[in-house]
């Protein structure tokens, strides 16, 4: 009978031990059917894909990966996706263009394609990229064109 009760006061401390660990993040990572399914749970709950989705858009080094990745980006700006997905997301897009309006070089491009489209005209263009220089944004002069208050305005 003290066996019986030894022997089962040993297995339920070991299963009481054993269900309170927690599981090594990376050690189920390196298991590549465990991360598939952690991969397919997260896509396939809307919750659980809005969260990665903000978090990858709070983490520079993610920002960084998908910007570097030309097919990714194709996918997302193509066929209206991008703004799809802002328009059902309103935190997303206040993320993203938050992120967009503190890079010099990305305000410096928009701001010339929108010149370009004559959505805004050289005076508006002159005098955004001076306030940017105010605030200490730098621009790639490069994408900036002969808008940099050189002489070539004068040909036009």
């Amino acid at each position: 009978m003290k066996k019986l009760i030894l022997f089962s006061l040993a297995a339920i401390t070991l299963l009481w031990v054993g269900c309170g660990q927690q599981a090594d993040v990376n050690s189920m990572m390196k298991n590549a059917e465990t991360k598939d399914k952690v991969f397919a749970a997260i896509l396939d709950d809307h919750e659980l894909m809005t969260e990665f989705m903000t978090k990858m858009m709070a983490t520079e080094h993610a920002m960084m990966m998908m910007k570097g990745d030309k097919g990714m980006m194709g996918k997302m700006m193509g066929d209206g996706n991008m703004m799809d997905m802002m328009k059902d997301n309103p935190d997303m897009m206040q993320n993203m263009m938050s992120g967009m309006m503190k890079d010099g070089n990305m305000m410096g491009h928009m701001m010339q394609m929108m010149n370009q489209e004559g959505m805004m005209n050289d005076e508006c263009m002159q005098s955004c990229t001076k306030m940017m220089a105010d605030k200490g944004m730098s621009m790639d002069k490069g994408m900036m064109g002969d808008k940099d208050g050189g002489d070539s305005d004068s040909h036009h």
